[in-house]
């Protein structure tokens, strides 16, 4: 009965801690444009808040002992009640653009930072009265912080799946106060059987059993292990996050993926059952790593399906090494509290390494394959053995022909994958990969050093006329300028290119394509190209415009490259609304892009989120006002509710039309504006560009970088909409059925993704 009131009591805890990460994080990550850098940095502001809590834990049980220091806990937890229901003000939001990362950690500071350090301390506390407790296991603790774990665990996964698609963020808030309140009545079960336990030492002996009386060299090596042991785990899952939303997907619910099996290695690590601590798992990690680097180098990152699954195993076999090296090490009961401090300071280090120091340092993400590389080299110098002997032939053999046939999967699943391969020396590198790997099993403690090499050769065996020509890094991720080149040959009698150049520049954030540019001139002007080309439903819109000089004042969320502006002519003005200031800058320099500098109309940036950025603005201003803010795999949802439409329409003219840019790769955002607009009563239209159907003629080049694109027409003025029907094939949307309207206090990007 002891153990289970201690159990739930831990369970709670840890349940209530990642039931408030993923609802902040929601509330705040709209304001931030939907960037991946706000799930690192709410990270950080956690970590930072749990050693908090494990260095309250570990002082107060120093100097109080149990008894004492229980009865302070439940007075604070206690107190803690006039903070609720949770409300994380968004007042200065303007602001968070200056400095991004200042302005989330003072706002999760006012809103969740001392009920989280309360909670956070818990895991430790209850462990360390449990031990107090005169059950017979009470000196060895460490079980429950599976328990503690699994809650979290389970919170990170019943948020996207049972409470977010069923309750608003009112409702969730008062859910999370409700269970705060049972998370006190444990604690304070769990101090009264504290109380009552006969085999209770004094709080006397308890300070004096809990000083550090060993040697202290012995005791700082000891804790460097443990912050070694820390950190390379938590800074390869949060790389990991970075490396899916910034190459493959930045689709959020990949990132509750890497922190659950992050969580399930903490688990199985502290298990009662040491069956899992027993396995060699580096016997495993090395060859997966080593595949995880390669494909990195080579930037295979097609078919998602079989590249996400590889570097999740690569960080999954990391983080089970790591941690049952941890609950290996874990000391007698009495530096419990040190212990879990040590280890917090290890995560804390990984998080301050991944979201402060390298957006700081790198313009690529670096941090991925030297996290890869750092637990190579550490799982290598604290390795027993020079050679992995008891691994015999067959499973050798089965290692080998898992990994070659994850690199043939990748080369004959995806062309591009093939091309890389070839021509960027991928098959060289995988073929001395399959060699180290061989090595390996031979001389384990030198593993690293074959990493080495493939780091050091990597860029030799690759393509030399590299197509990046800028890569920049700003809080929103990673932004590259890459070329497209002619190679020397010609194509197209139109435009004779009898040198090697430049035919295109494109800019690109992660997997999401911002826009494109030709470089060369011809016989025939530029167009504009990518989502954008003359025939597109947006190239179409604009043309109607022009006719009686309906559109004067367009206002567009989004900047891209400023391709839009092509079609501006001088009675007209254009105004930007961007959340990233390295786009504009990019955008505004004509030695990349020359759209903004060639246009006709006059044209302003705006620099900060859309919805801030357009209250200032007066109403009824736009004749068109342009949403090209859903593209990405990241959806800004706080720009798709009922609340925002209002502030849309607000903006535009009673005779003006919204158009909604809804090319996204994993959400079907048609049924969502369709919902918003049955609600507040106005036309839309949907309509999809396809170049294979359009009829303007194009240079050869200029076609190819034609993308397809899908729009939706908003007005609300239906006879406005009929005018676009003359000029591309628009089409009615069938209301959708059972779908609820979204809004600030409520969305569900789950069901949306299921109905694609």
């Amino acid at each position: 009965m002891v153990t289970a009131i201690f159990t739930l009591g831990i369970f709670a805890g840890s349940f209530l801690l990642f039931l408030v990460q993923p609802m902040v994080g929601k509330i705040l990550l709209p304001v931030m444009g939907g960037a991946p850098a706000v799930w690192t940095t709410c990270m950080l502001f956690f970590q930072m808040m749990l050693l908090a809590g494990y260095l309250y834990a570990e002082k107060t049980l120093r100097y109080l002992g149990c008894m004492r220091q229980s009865i302070l806990h439940v007075l604070l937890m206690t107190g803690g009640c006039i903070l609720l229901p949770l409300n994380v003000q968004l007042d200065s939001a303007e602001q968070a653009i200056i400095n991004p990362t200042s302005w989330l950690m003072m706002r999760l500071i006012a809103s969740v930072g001392f009920l989280f350090f309360m909670i956070s301390a818990n895991a430790p506390l209850l462990q360390r009265y449990y031990s107090q407790a005169g059950q017979n296991d009470s000196g060895d603790p460490y079980f429950l912080y599976s328990a503690s774990n699994a809650g979290s665990l389970l919170a990170l996964l019943a948020y996207p799946f049972l409470i977010e698609p069923f309750f608003t963020l009112t409702a969730q808030r008062n859910i999370w106060s409700a269970l705060y309140f049972l998370q006190i009545i444990f604690v304070i079960f769990c101090s009264m059987t504290l109380r009552h336990s006969e085999n209770r030492i004094s709080s006397q002996s308890l300070v004096a059993g809990n000083s550090l009386d060993t040697d202290s060299s012995t005791t700082w090596r000891q804790s460097l292990f443990w912050v070694i042991l820390g950190f390379i785990p938590c800074s390869a899952m949060l790389a990991v996050t970075t490396h899916f939303a910034t190459d493959i997907a930045s689709l959020p619910l990949l990132w509750v993926i890497p922190l659950s099996l992050y969580l399930i290695s903490f688990i199985f690590a502290f298990a009662r059952n040491s069956r899992w601590r027993d396995i060699d798992w580096e016997n495993y990690m090395f060859p997966v790593v080593l595949l995880a680097m390669i494909i990195y180098q080579v930037k295979l990152v097609e078919r998602i399906w079989l590249t996400i699954p590889i570097h999740l195993l690569a960080m999954f076999l990391i983080c089970m090494y790591f941690h049952c090296r941890l609950a290996k090490s874990r000391p007698a009961v009495e530096l419990l509290n040190s212990f879990y401090v040590w280890m917090s300071v290890g995560g804390i280090a990984g998080g301050i390494f991944n979201g402060i120091i390298a957006p700081a340092i790198f313009v690529t993400q670096a941090e991925y394959i030297l996290t890869l590389f750092a637990a190579v080299i550490f799982a290598s110098a604290i390795s027993k053995k020079l050679a992995v002997s008891e691994f015999s032939f067959a499973r050798k053999l089965s290692v080998f022909v898992l990994y070659v046939s994850a690199i043939t999967a990748l080369a004959f699943m995806d062309e591009y994958n093939m091309i890389r391969l070839t021509q960027e020396g991928g098959i060289f590198l995988a073929l001395v990969g399959l060699l180290f790997v061989d090595a390996f099993y031979r001389a384990q403690r030198l593993a690293w050093i074959s990493l080495l090499i493939i780091l050091a050769i990597g860029p030799f065996v690759q393509q030399t006329d590299a197509p990046i020509v800028l890569t920049t890094r700003s809080f929103f991720g990673i932004m590259k300028v890459t070329r497209i080149g002619n190679h020397g040959k010609f194509f197209d009698p139109d435009l004779r290119i009898e040198a090697d150049k430049d035919l295109f520049y494109l800019l690109q954030h992660g997997t999401t394509l911002h826009g494109i540019e030709r470089r060369v001139e011809s016989m025939r002007m530029k167009f504009p190209l990518s989502y954008y080309s003359r025939e597109s439903p947006v190239g179409t819109a604009m043309r109607a415009g022009m006719i009686g000089r309906r559109f004067k004042n367009i206002g567009v969320v989004g900047l891209g490259v400023g391709t839009l502006v092509w079609y501006g002519r001088d009675w007209q003005h254009f105004d930007f609304f961007e959340i990233d200031p390295v786009v504009i800058e990019i955008a505004e320099n004509p030695k990349l892009f020359s759209y903004l500098e060639k246009s006709k109309a006059s044209w302003q940036n705006f620099v900060g989120d859309a919805r801030i950025s357009l209250q200032k603005i007066a109403d009824s201003k736009y004749d068109l006002l342009i949403l090209d803010a859903y593209s990405s795999d990241a959806v800004p949802i706080h720009l798709l509710t009922v609340e925002a439409f209002r502030l849309y329409q607000k903006k535009t003219r009673p005779d003006g039309i919204m158009l909604f840019h809804v090319s996204n790769r994993y959400f079907n955002l048609t049924t969502v504006i369709k919902r918003i607009c049955d609600e507040l009563g106005l036309a839309c239209l949907f309509a999809s560009g396809i170049p294979s159907h359009y009829s303007v003629r194009y240079d050869k080049y200029d076609f190819s970088q034609i993308i397809s694109s899908q729009w939706v027409a908003v007005a609300a003025d239906p006879a406005q909409l009929e005018k676009l029907k003359r000029y591309h094939r628009w089409q009615k949307i069938a209301s959708p059925k059972n779908f609820d309207l979204w809004t600030d206090d409520y969305a569900n990007l789950f069901k949306v993704f299921l109905r694609r």
